[in-house]
């Protein structure tokens, strides 16, 4: 029966009151190789940390192989877990020799002086990521490769039953990269070491991954062999962004690549967008139609508005009115001429009052202008109108031929599709 090295229980963890981990889940098995993906901001640092004990999660339970995290001494938990972090600093001129030994000297008794075994330990841990010939080196006047290959080098003189690396080898060159993980893999397969790598190379963690868990928003969205978990699909949702997977049959890797390139046909922008925007929601919107290639308009927006501000910015074609009063009719009526110019309308996720209700007709306009019109999805959510009249009106927009969206990256998706 294996046993379970790491066992994250409905655990809710992060700053200040800002959730990042929400009721996680998951379980690492004694002798696995993890590569644990996923987006900035997704919560795989702050669960290293909440793993390691250096963050206390608000609710749910850590295990490190049966013992809950919460109850180890630091001694025990260092025999235990290794962790290598994105980025370390010294704060004394320590050499490379001296940073290695505080990993010895972490995982024994603290009463006990160093014997000759440990010395061979941190030799041998020098030699598996070479910077024993940088052992009187200071740790600060090295490269960054080099520091996090020292820093690998006093982890494993831990003799950690368990290392997690936090993005570590991203620094590294080719190389060196791959002398790591090849040393991890190593130490994995003679040894048992289980290991938990957090990579943003998704092709390369398809080589060595012996499972491969997918986070998003705090929790686990997927997990599985890399195949599994590597799909277009769900990688696209997940990143937000339009990614392309390969299955090569010869290595069985998984290769993926992002699109890089927005524009139409010879590199030519060939279609535009108006934005019925307002309150900011429309920036993000500007920036990702604009790095796709399309052109894009606004409007109508108040002048002091934060997408009339971000619009000004981006140098985007604006339909302005009076800050802190309803639409007026004439502007209504030149944001309608520029809708109707365009190829596209796109509502974004505005909420709606009394003042700005009228933004409907544009949409109405550019619907029988004959335009493709987008609206995002929850207008009833959204209705802050006495009778939710903006909710009733988006719902005879749909009837009459407009369609709804709920995420950026969907909504460029269709667009690019029914621009080719």
């Amino acid at each position: 029966m294996r046993v379970v090295a790491l066992d994250i229980e409905h655990v809710t963890a992060g700053y200040a009151g800002h959730e990042v981990l929400r009721g996680m889940t998951m379980q690492v098995q004694q002798g696995e190789f993890v590569v644990l993906i996923g987006p900035n901001g997704c919560g795989k640092s702050t669960l290293l940390k909440t793993a390691s004990g250096l963050l206390r999660p608000s609710a749910g339970c850590v295990r490190l192989f049966g013992r809950d995290v919460s109850g180890l001494k630091p001694g025990e938990r260092a025999r235990l877990l290794g962790v290598v972090p994105q980025k370390v600093e010294s704060p004394m001129a320590y050499t490379v020799a001296e940073i290695v030994m505080n990993g010895r000297t972490g995982a024994s008794m603290p009463w006990q002086g160093l014997k000759d075994e440990d010395y061979v330990i941190m030799e041998r841990a020098m030699i598996y990521t070479n910077v024993l010939s940088l052992a009187d080196r200071y740790f600060t006047e090295l490269s960054g490769g080099e520091q996090q290959r020292v820093i690998l080098a006093m982890v494993l003189a831990q003799e950690p039953q368990m290392i997690m690396l936090d993005e570590s080898i991203s620094h590294l060159d080719i190389n060196h990269r791959y002398e790591v993980l090849r040393i991890l893999r190593r130490m994995n397969r003679e040894h048992g070491l289980t290991v938990v790598l957090v990579s943003h190379d998704l092709t390369l963690s398809s080589e060595i991954a012996d499972r491969m868990i997918l986070m998003h928003e705090g929790v686990v969205r997927a997990s599985g062999l890399a195949h599994e978990v590597l799909c277009a699909d769900i990688l696209s949702r997940v990143y937000d962004c339009e990614l392309l997977v390969q299955h090569d049959a010869l290595t069985g890797t998984v290769n993926v690549s992002g699109v890089l390139d927005g524009t139409g046909p010879g590199g030519q922008v060939s279609r535009s967008v108006h934005v019925v925007a307002g309150g900011g929601t429309g920036i993000e919107l500007y920036r990702r139609l604009g790095v796709y290639g399309f052109r894009v308009t606004t409007g109508v927006l108040n002048r002091m508005d934060s997408d009339a501000e971000a619009a000004r910015a981006l140098g985007i074609e604006a339909v302005l009115d009076l800050p802190f009063s309803a639409i007026s009719t004439e502007a209504a009526a030149a944001a309608s001429r520029l809708a109707c110019q365009a190829d596209v309308v796109v509502l974004a996720p505005v909420p709606f009052g009394s003042g700005n209700l009228v933004n409907l007709d544009i949409l109405r306009s550019a619907l029988q202008c004959g335009k493709e019109v987008w609206i995002a999805d929850g207008v009833a959510e959204r209705d802050y109108t006495e009778g939710k009249a903006a909710a009733a009106v988006a719902a005879e927009l749909v009837v009459a031929g407009a369609r709804l969206w709920s995420s950026a990256h969907e909504l460029l998706l269709e667009l690019r599709k029914s621009e080719k």
